[in-house]
Parts: structure tokens; C-alpha cells; sequence
């Protein structure tokens, strides 16, 4: 893997997603308790908690305030996404005998993700993050002593001193060392959602979470679209069923999907680009997205003149986000490394900001560390439908687990719910079986859904686990009729009793022995 090169940092383009950081002025070093270097939702949720425990705040943004999820991830393409399903409900009203013709306006649909982004100026500009406390200054940050930042902005420097240092540098998109690619025009996460014109034929290279849901927006929207995906399947975090599922879908959206492909060179055509597949097989579009992955930024930073630690996975920190190596530095968010998630940022950013308080702040952070592991919260891909996991896939649990193991595969079918919506979609929890087979002892330690309601379901199955409570508790609770929230104690009964309503229960099997969910009632409609 290759990083994309650093960009330069002039003044925001306020034609651009983002609000302008306002020029700092002056010579004099600026002096703060905490420093925190990058306003994305680690350093935001880092920044505003030491402000409001009274500590002086000094919050350094090279770019824009708000970071990745406010302006090239989750806002943007859930935003996408949202307006994607709408164009596929209405050419799925045929069914009801209406008729529906032309495709969505680019210009349009650019102009709303704009609104959307637009309306978390209240809370992500620089204007609202001071009035919370928190000095904001633009600029690229680097260490050139212990406690002493210089801030780059425009060929002026300011220096900043401060205590303690949050580094909250984010990530930037991974680019694979294939040849050509540097010589011609690719579009990342980063960039797509300003491209001025629909793509007429994207190619996009990788299919994990961002791939395919990007994927699915842009065909759904007009574009013909082609994903090349190296491995044997998509999502390959996910059980082996919601990959085949999710696989499914797009190919009946109309996405060319090759799997077990990779790509070797790319070259520019008059109408786009060319890329050459290894089997010697090419692929041409309009447009090629890159989305193979995400790397730290945690390159000239300046981190090995403090005696940071870190590598291409990230700063080294321990459970409670503090370095390993350097005392009065913590990381928070995707530059720690692990799995990249807002919602993981956000906790990072809690033990970060808690970190460097006091000795009773580094002491709450120890203590709420185990339950903030980014590896134990939940993630969904935004599909549809959407696709869900918590903690362990069966493989990984009878890696580690052996027999132990026991699985619940629940179909919708069963659920009265989904029956009346024609919905499709399946739960598959995964457990360790209790003393001598009773339900002394029994915990659950990984669940996957899909379903349009997948993310919201996810984090009810992975509750009793978390909260250290029995599965038990969940599953006796009665649940509002019809409703989706059925799927989770239905599942959770079929745990404990051997009864087909709550689904089929079995032992965990080795990985290449999975089977698929049961097959859905006659008449019911294929996910999605």
C-alpha cells in the first residue's frame, strides 16, 4: 500500500464543503493546558471534554472543522445513500402499477448533499466549537521539541506550547501500489462527492464497506458501475451469509461485481480509464473510485522528536489512549489505528480527553477503557439492506473456542413483521454453550444481521454481552407486536428453548463448513 501525497493547506475555498478557519494574527507563542492536533469527532469529543472540566483548550485544524464524517464519510454518503433508495422505491412502484421514467438530477442531488452537510455548521464551525471554550487555529501541525508545536499556515508559523497533546490526525484513503495508477485521475472517499458530473460507467476498486456502498448509490442513481473486489468475497470482516447476501443485491441493482481480481495496471483512454486485471482481462470507465482502505496519518508530525511511537498502523497507545512511549501524549480516533469507525473515534476521544485532565481524569479512563474497545462496538455497512456484526464470526469463535460454540440462524420468515413488508433478512447469533448444556454460564459472544433495520437491531443483540447481564433477561422481555425488535428476542429464546419459530440451532462449525440461512418462504422477496 501507498498513501496519497500530502496535499498543501491553503485558505478553505468557501465554494467547498467546510467553514473557513478565520487567520490567526500575531507573533507571540500561544500557551494552553491541552493541545489538540485535528477537529474531527476524536479531537472535537477530546477538545470540548477538557474545555469543560476547566482546562485551557487550544484545538489545531489543518483543513476544516468537523472532519471526515461531516464532509466525505458518514454525512455525505449516508445522505447519498438515503437519496438512492428513494430512486429505487420509486422504479420499484411498477409492482403497484405506477410508472416511473428518467433518472435523477446530478446537479440536484449534489446541491442536498451540500444542505445536509450545511446543517452541522451549529455545531462543527469554528464560530461554535469557541463558543464552548475552545481556541481554534488552522493550520499543519509539527513538533519540533517536547511540549512546543509550530503551525504552518499560509508561510506564516505560530507556535503553540501546551502540557498535554491530543493527536487526532484522522486517516487519509490507502492507494495500492499499481502501476500506472499515480499518472492518471482516480477519485477516493475524499473526493467523490464533488464530482461535478454523474459518472457515466464507475469503476470501483475494493469492496468493503465503502465500496459497495458507494457502489450501490451510484448505480441506483444512474451510473453503470463495476466493483473489483481482490479477495474471495465482500466485506470479508462479515460472516460468509451477509457477504453472499450482500452480493446478491448488488448484482440485482445491476453492479458487474468481480471477485478474486486483481488489478495490475491503469492506464488514462480518451474517455477515461483503462485498468489490466492480472488474468489479462480489462475494465474501462469514465471514473475510477479507489477504496481499498484507510491508513493513519501519522507522518511528519514531528512524533519522533517527542519519542512517540508508532508505525504505518498507527500511534502506539495503550487501553486508555495514552502513548506508550510518551507521557503527555494521547491519540485519539483512526490515527490510533484498529477499526475506523466515528463512533469508535468518538469514545477514543472521551478517553483522550479525559486522559489529560487530572490524575482523577487518567483514573475514570482506565476504568471506562474495557468497555470503549472499538473491536467490541458494533459496525454496519449502509446498504440496503444494511449489513450488521458485533464481536466474533463463527469461525473466529470456534478458532478460539472450539466446542464450544453454538449458533442460532433465525430467518425472517419467521417474523410476522418482515411477512407483512415482504421484507427479507436473517439474524445469526453466536454463542458458548452453558454448563453441561444448561443455560448456567451460557454468553453470547458475536451476532449478524441483514435487513433494512440491521443497525438498529445489532445493538440491542450485543446488549446482555456487554452489560455483563444473562441472555436470559433479554429474551424474557416482552417486545411491542409486530415489530422488527421481535428478531432479537426470538433469537435470544432460541438460545434456550429448541423451537423452529425462534430459529435453528446448531452447533458452531469450522470455517468452510458454513451453511446458508434457511431459505425464505415461498413469495417472499430477496433482500433488498
Amino acid at each position: 500500500m501507498t498513501v496519497q501525497p500530502e496535499p498543501s493547506f491553503p485558505a478553505p475555498d468557501p465554494q467547498r464543503y467546510g467553514w473557513a478557519i478565520p487567520p490567526e494574527t500575531g507573533t507571540t507563542p500561544l500557551k494552553a493546558d491541552v493541545a489538540v492536533i485535528g477537529a474531527g469527532a476524536a479531537g472535537l469529543t477530546a477538545a470540548l471534554l477538557a474545555a469543560q472540566n476547566g482546562q485551557r483548550v487550544i484545538l489545531i485544524e489543518r483543513e476544516r472543522t468537523g472532519g471526515e464524517c461531516a464532509f466525505t464519510g458518514c454525512i455525505p454518503s449516508k445522505a447519498l445513500l438515503a437519496m438512492s433508495k428513494k430512486v429505487h422505491a420509486a422504479r420499484q412502484s411498477t409492482e403497484l402499477g405506477m410508472q416511473v421514467s428518467g433518472e435523477p438530477d446530478w446537479t440536484t442531488i449534489r446541491a442536498r448533499l451540500h444542505g445536509v452537510i450545511d446543517s452541522f455548521e451549529d455545531v462543527d464551525s469554528p464560530e461554535s466549537i469557541e463558543r464552548r471554550g475552545v481556541q481554534v487555529i488552522g493550520g499543519q501541525a509539527v513538533f519540533v521539541s517536547p511540549h512546543v508545536l509550530e503551525v504552518t499556515r499560509d508561510g506564516q508559523t505560530r507556535t503553540v506550547m501546551a502540557g498535554k497533546f491530543v493527536l487526532a490526525t484522522g486517516s487519509e484513503a490507502a492507494v495500492p501500489d499499481i502501476d500506472g495508477l499515480g499518472e492518471i485521475p482516480y477519485l477516493t472517499h475524499e473526493t467523490i462527492f464533488d464530482v461535478p458530473e454523474r459518472p457515466a460507467h464507475l469503476l470501483v476498486l475494493g469492496g468493503g464497506p465503502i465500496g459497495c456502498e458507494l457502489s450501490q448509490a451510484f448505480v441506483r442513481l444512474g451510473s453503470r458501475v463495476t466493483t473489483l473486489q481482490r479477495g474471495e468475497r465482500l466485506i470479508d470482516r462479515d460472516e460468509p451469509e451477509a457477504s453472499a447476501a450482500l452480493l446478491q443485491v448488488l448484482r440485482s441493482d445491476g453492479v458487474t461485481v468481480h471477485l478474486n481480481t486483481e488489478t495490475v495496471r491503469a492506464e488514462r483512454t480518451g474517455q477515461g480509464v483503462r485498468l489490466h486485471l492480472r488474468d489479462g482481462q480489462t475494465v474501462e470507465g469514465t471514473h475510477l473510485l479507489v477504496a481499498v482502505g484507510k491508513t493513519p496519518r501519522v507522518q511528519g508530525l514531528g512524533l519522533e522528536i517527542i519519542g512517540a511511537d508508532f508505525d504505518d498502523r498507527g500511534l502506539k497507545v495503550r487501553s486508555d489512549m495514552q502513548s506508550t512511549s510518551c507521557p503527555y501524549l494521547w491519540g485519539a480516533g483512526d490515527v490510533v489505528g484498529g477499526p475506523m469507525f466515528t463512533h469508535g473515534a468518538t469514545e477514543r476521544g472521551t478517553l483522550a480527553g479525559l486522559g489529560a485532565l487530572a490524575w482523577w481524569g487518567r483514573g475514570v479512563a482506565a476504568l471506562r477503557a474495557p468497555a470503549a474497545r472499538v473491536e467490541d462496538i458494533p459496525w454496519v455497512t449502509y446498504t440496503e439492506p444494511e449489513i450488521a456484526h458485533w464481536g466474533l464470526t463463527e469461525a473466529q469463535a470456534v478458532k478460539r473456542y472450539g466446542g464450544r460454540v453454538v449458533v442460532v440462524d433465525y430467518d425472517f420468515s419467521h417474523l410476522d413483521r418482515a411477512r407483512t413488508e415482504r421484507e427479507a433478512g436473517f439474524v445469526k447469533l453466536v454463542a458458548l454453550k452453558g454448563v453441561f448444556g444448561s443455560p448456567v454460564g451460557l454468553r453470547v459472544v458475536g451476532a449478524q444481521v441483514v435487513g433494512s433495520r440491521a443497525g438498529e437491531l445489532i445493538q440491542t443483540l450485543s446488549l446482555p454481552s456487554r452489560l455483563h447481564v444473562h441472555p436470559a433477561r433479554l429474551a424474557l422481555l416482552p417486545v411491542p407486536y409486530p415489530t422488527y425488535g421481535e428478531a432479537v428476542r426470538h433469537v435470544y429464546l432460541g438460545l434456550l428453548a429448541d423451537n423452529p419459530a425462534f430459529g435453528k440451532r446448531r452447533p458452531g462449525r469450522i470455517e468452510g463448513q458454513q451453511t446458508q440461512p434457511e431459505a425464505p418462504d415461498q413469495g417472499q422477496t430477496a433482500p433488498g
